[in-house]
């Protein structure tokens, strides 16, 4: 692979102790939860999912626009 990906790394750091799921299926957990936890899990998924973006947008984006 080159280009892009040559010049940055993912900001984004990776865990090896745990699986990498798809966002469906982590919703499937979420909706096994009771449902006050599955509200707090959403919230917090939610919360983690706007951090990568603005990850993402300021290690990733912002250096792409500024070649």
């Amino acid at each position: 692979m080159s280009g892009i990906y040559d010049q940055l790394q993912n900001p984004i750091p990776r865990s090896g102790l745990f699986v990498t799921q798809t966002l469906s299926e982590i919703q499937d957990m979420i909706e096994a939860m009771p449902k006050k936890q599955r509200a707090d899990a959403y919230l917090i998924m939610q919360l983690t999912l706007n951090s990568c973006h603005q990850l993402v947008e300021d290690e990733v984006l912002d250096k792409m626009g500024n070649q």
